[in-house]
């Protein structure tokens, strides 16, 4: 007796769940590594804009003197969030893209905090809620140039401050207690290091004038 055998045009059940079992293995191990290179690329992208504002600042402070833009800081509810925003004097004068939204005057955007510009912070003078109040203070290491560990002191005097400036992205989790320690941004502890970790991403001016940014 001969047996006719019909081709196949179809999977099993059984296949079709080996199959997605597959894909399912497949994705939990490329998942993550997609994820470690989307969070690369935009550390790159933070260095680079970093280095743009360094060069805004170097040229503001080529223009006036040597001084350097004031920092702000807001108690108003509304923009209480936007402290130490990028300075809108170099968005004013043209160093930097110029924003309308309050808080976002200067406009370049932290990439890992979306609504909110990059830090900018500066022994010297500083407003509250834009008018003249007091002394921004720094806190520096004192060990200063190693940046490691927390002692330190706040500098007030751009002139005798180690630091002329700082600048800085919260990292890819803003809200960690790295990126939000009151050691942040110029201890090297709260620093971000590699894909995976939280802290802060920085570039600093020396009171000399040279610039020196986290890995």
């Amino acid at each position: 007796m001969q047996m006719q055998h019909k081709d196949r045009a179809s999977f099993t059940l059984v296949e079709l769940l080996v199959v997605a079992a597959l894909i399912s293995v497949l994705a939990g191990l490329l998942l993550p590594v997609l994820a470690r290179a989307r969070e690369k690329a935009k550390v790159a992208k933070v260095h680079a804009e970093l280095y743009g504002i360094g060069v805004a600042l170097q040229m503001y402070a080529d223009d006036h003197d040597g001084n350097v833009p004031p920092v702000r800081v807001n108690c108003n509810s509304d923009l209480a969030e936007h402290w130490c925003q990028l300075p809108l004097e170099l968005a004013a004068m043209g160093y930097l893209p110029r924003g309308t939204e309050a808080g976002r005057e200067a406009n370049l955007e932290d990439p890992f905090h979306l609504g909110f510009t990059y830090k900018y912070a500066a022994p010297g003078s500083q407003l509250l809620n834009n008018q003249p109040v007091g002394k921004y203070a720094l806190w520096v290491p004192t060990n200063f140039p190693d940046l490691s560990g927390t002692n330190g002191k706040y500098h007030t005097d751009p002139k005798t401050s180690p630091v002329k400036w700082v600048i800085w992205s919260l990292g890819p989790k803003p809200r960690s207690g790295k990126s939000l320690s009151s050691y942040a941004p110029m201890s090297s502890d709260t620093w971000y290091r590699r894909a995976g970790d939280c802290g802060v991403i920085v570039r600093y001016a020396t009171r000399d004038g040279v610039q020196l940014k986290s890995p």
